[in-house]
């Protein structure tokens, strides 16, 4: 499980911001992985890198000096719709954000070669200081339709854009909460979201799965599906649940700062305060 908050705004006040990103990565606790940083093979990208032998320089989440954004999050299956001959889903991000295509031509190309992966959702866009930003979504598995995004706020975690999961209903309602709050100060900000993207609050604890059961995840057991409830996953002895927390805001002028909270490698420990590394980027988007 992931999620992603995610608000853009191309006539932000002074004050405001054009881009704001609250995400987690929810993955085994072992899998190796790169903080976020400036790639050395592409400057131009800022992303964490996924590690796993055959999947290396696949990401979940980036943004480009000029502007391009990707983020990733699995479409929830049970293991008999998954697929280990399947291409890996990292390279979705990867490949958009080092590419040249626009965010419809690559997820109007994705739409004819997404049976290639197992289930994903992708939403992709490239900002812009002077004109129209442009969003758009992808799911692989369910509704296969391309959906070119509105200014406003969109949440997606692992069924498809804005389904109604009782966390994503409570998440959006705090998110813009908060950056109605504090958008004048950026600590206050960071700060508010980062404690929505660590909120363990499970939504609907004692009724049944029927709201959060979707058309491929029947035999996903009870418990994990438990453990998904809340925002921040920590499913206890499996060593799997959220790893990474990350925000991006994009302000009225095009300056960036990137803060990202993620478990080091070999921590087996979420509640261990040591085992958290956090880092943080700032720049000014370029256009080109």
């Amino acid at each position: 499980m992931c999620i992603v908050f995610l608000s853009y705004n191309d006539n932000p006040g002074p004050d405001g911001y054009k881009l704001i990103i609250a995400s987690n990565r929810d993955e085994y606790y072992e899998r190796p992985t790169e903080v976020a940083k400036f790639w050395e093979k592409n400057s131009n990208v800022i992303a964490g890198i996924d590690l796993v032998p055959g999947k290396e320089d696949g990401t979940w989440l980036g943004i480009t000096k000029c502007g391009k954004f990707g983020a990733l999050t699995n479409y929830r299956q049970s293991d008999e719709f998954i697929s280990q001959d399947m291409k890996g889903r990292g390279f979705l991000v990867t490949d958009y954000l080092t590419g040249d295509q626009t965010c419809e031509e690559y997820l109007t190309e994705l739409s004819s070669n997404g049976h290639q992966y197992n289930g994903f959702n992708l939403i992709l866009g490239k900002l812009s200081l002077e004109n129209e930003s442009k969003f758009g979504y992808y799911c692989n598995t369910e509704g296969k339709v391309i959906k070119l995004l509105t200014p406003g706020i969109h949440v997606l975690s692992n069924r498809t854009l804005n389904f109604p999961w009782p966390k994503v209903v409570y998440g959006r309602e705090k998110f813009e909460e908060i950056i109605s709050k504090n958008s004048a100060n950026k600590r206050d900000l960071i700060d508010g979201l980062m404690g929505l993207l660590n909120e363990r609050r499970r939504h609907f604890p004692n009724e049944d799965d029927s709201c959060y059961t979707g058309p491929q995840d029947e035999l996903l057991s009870d418990a994990y599906k438990d453990a998904c409830r809340a925002i921040f996953v920590k499913f206890d002895g499996q060593s799997y649940g959220t790893r990474t927390n990350t925000i991006i805001l994009v302000d009225a002028k095009g300056h960036v700062t990137y803060t990202e909270r993620t478990l080091s490698n070999g921590a087996t420990d979420p509640d261990d305060d040591a085992d958290w590394v956090v880092n943080c980027h700032e720049f000014d988007i370029i256009e080109r």
